[in-house]
């Protein structure tokens, strides 16, 4: 007669714990020889446009966009004025919604290109400078993609927080990629993919229903 042995749940869990100890162990030395990559600190190397050599952009030749060089665009069908950089442009980091409002500040403050009234554009604004037919190349980790603006705001990040909130915790933002606005919390990490493009002047309905045509 064959004598069987079950184990007890003390022995089961005991094997668990065990398997998994090694599996963990394992996957730490995997990680442990895979090769760096050098380039931007934030995110060593991945985001491919913030590490590769930056090119100079071709002008559209559009007549649209008036380069004031001063720091500033403006954009003759609607009016508005914008910030020519980026915030990740001048910075090299991304912020979030809350680290938005003291770079508006530190900008009112220092009256920059000789104003004091910047804000962050709402939705509709920022959706006035996606243009379809326009492309700036934007690579994010091996993904090949474009951002639709003109290149007078050069070298662009593909994502912008609008100056509109959605309850207590969340604020809109707009994907220049996709041409679609996106919800984030306000205080998410400093580390996300959005920045800001302050912009100053009145909005104007009419001309905002004219820039997307």
């Amino acid at each position: 007669m064959q004598l069987v042995i079950k184990p007890s749940n003390t022995m089961r869990r005991f094997i668990l714990i065990s398997a998994l100890i090694v599996c963990v162990s394992q996957a730490g030395q995997g990680f442990a020889e895979e090769p760096k990559k050098g380039g931007d600190p934030l995110f060593e190397g991945q985001i491919l446009s913030l590490t590769k050599p930056v090119q100079e952009l071709a002008p559209s030749g559009d007549t649209r966009f008036t380069d004031n060089k001063d720091g500033t665009v403006t954009d003759q069908k609607t009016g508005l004025i914008w910030k020519q950089t980026d915030s990740y442009q001048e910075h090299k980091k991304w912020i979030n919604w809350e680290m938005a409002q003291d770079f508006v500040k530190d900008l009112n403050d220092a009256r920059f290109a000789g104003h004091s009234d910047w804000r962050l554009p709402d939705r509709s604004e920022l959706e006035s400078l996606y243009e379809k037919d326009k492309n700036i190349a934007w690579n994010y980790y091996w993904t090949e993609n474009q951002i639709h603006m003109d290149p007078v705001f050069g070298n662009t990040s593909c994502c912008f927080w609008s100056s509109e909130t959605q309850k207590e915790d969340y604020a809109w933002g707009f994907n220049y990629i996709r041409g679609k606005a996106y919800l984030s919390m306000k205080s998410g990490p400093g580390l996300s993919l959005s920045v800001i493009r302050p912009v100053r002047g009145e909005k104007a309905v009419n001309s905002m229903a004219e820039a997307k045509k």
